[in-house]
């Protein structure tokens, strides 16, 4: 029994066994770990470097690629003790010791699985980044906008008889609009922080400004770069991963013979034993892993037909949404000019406020109107960048660029 206690042992410190470490986590933890985040202020590769560091569906695809990429077939090695023989046996299979056979086609299915949590990981990136970089160019876009000032009093001009009841009510509802315009675009802003923060894996309450950026290479519009996408190449990974696997379930169909020695302790000479695995019905999973690799290059296809349709949508939005805020653009020009010829003569005219009633009310929903142009056509070129597997995920800065996140 004491030699049984040994070997055994011995077997069990053989095998390198990895250590349970605790960890202890539920809301109220983690609520208090994410709100002893401290904010700042950030260009876009310090946003995306704190993206990278703290966004926590960022962490967790990290942690399984890096799971799968620790991930081994084991060598199986067989010992049998029998006391009554004295006789202790050791078996393994020679095949999987050379990692070919079942066992090597395993250890290329979990490399492939690696590889595609891998470019999962990379994909994740790519997208978080790229909706950091609309947050960048929407903000840059709303800090551009301004609300024009309607500097009369209404009640002042009507109490003095220079302007009739409808005119002033006018008056008034082009002031109420323009603090509405004004509540609007604050809001917006607020809102784009709002994502911005839970991007970065910042708490709400944590102060954030976002510091103008810009970056040295424009994207690339040519139907080349579709290929590049990082959706693209992980749907291969994905599709290589089922053929690996296809290749596993194969093996796995085939006898297996583990073999090794046997050691008397009585004296005896060394002799030799065998172990026969032979698998019965593993044709079925051969077949499903062969259907999972077809479905896998039929997703892979979808993926390039969606990435193809996506830059299309772009391109055909691009046109209408340029052409409108051109048009919202060359609007409120008009009208704010309007405005403030009424606003100049209605201090000298008396005759001017019903001219500041006609033109107040238009300049306001001008300058809405512009405002929903701009974000519009901001998105739209933000989407055809994206659609062409832009952003890298590594950004130079640059003082000036043709592309990127310019509004």
């Amino acid at each position: 029994m004491y030699r049984q206690i040994l070997i055994s042992c011995a077997l069990t410190l053989a095998s390198s066994c990895a250590s349970y470490t605790a960890d202890n986590a539920d809301a109220t933890v983690i609520a208090t770990e994410v709100r002893a985040r401290q904010g700042g202020s950030f260009t876009f590769e310090q946003a995306v470097a704190m993206a990278f560091r703290l966004n926590p569906e960022l962490r967790a695809l990290d942690a399984r690629a890096r799971a799968a990429g620790a991930a081994y077939e084991p060598l199986d090695m067989r010992g049998e003790y029998h006391s009554g023989r004295e006789m202790l046996s050791l078996m393994v299979d020679p095949v999987a010791l050379l990692n070919l056979g079942a066992r090597g086609a395993r250890n290329d299915a979990l490399d492939a699985a690696a590889e595609a949590a891998a470019v999962e990981l990379a994909t994740a990136r790519w997208l978080i980044a790229a909706d950091l970089a609309e947050v960048f160019a929407i903000e840059a876009v709303l800090g551009s906008l301004t609300v024009p000032e309607i500097a009369v009093d209404p009640d002042a001009f009507e109490r003095a008889g220079l302007a009739s009841p409808v005119d002033a009510a006018r008056v008034r509802a082009a002031r109420a609009g323009a603090t509405a315009e004004r509540s609007a675009l604050d809001a917006e802003r607020a809102r784009n922080l709002t994502l911005f923060r839970r991007l970065v894996g910042l708490p709400m309450s944590a102060d954030a400004l976002i510091l103008p950026t810009m970056f040295a290479q424009a994207p690339d519009h040519r139907d080349v770069a579709i290929l590049a996408r990082p959706d693209l190449k992980l749907a291969t990974a994905r599709f290589r991963f089922a053929d690996a696997t296809f290749r596993e379930a194969v093996a796995a169909q085939y006898p297996a013979v583990q073999i090794g020695p046997e050691f008397l302790f009585t004296g005896d000479p060394l002799e030799w034993m065998s172990v026969l695995h032979v698998p019965i019905g593993a044709a079925g999973r051969a077949e499903a892993a062969g259907l999972r690799r077809e479905a896998a290059r039929a997703e892979l296809e979808a993926a390039f037909l969606e990435a193809s349709r996506e830059a299309r949508d772009a391109e055909l939005a691009i046109a209408a949404a340029e052409a409108e805020a051109a048009a919202a653009r060359a609007a409120m020009t008009a009208s704010r000019e309007q405005l403030a010829a009424a606003l100049t003569a209605v201090d000298v005219d008396v005759d001017a406020f019903a001219q500041v009633a006609h033109v107040a009310a238009t300049a306001v929903r001008d300058t809405t109107r512009r405002r929903m142009a701009e974000i519009t056509r901001r998105r739209a070129l933000h989407d055809l960048d994206v659609a062409h597997g832009w952003p890298a995920v590594v950004l130079e800065p640059a003082k000036t660029s043709s592309g990127g996140l310019q509004p």
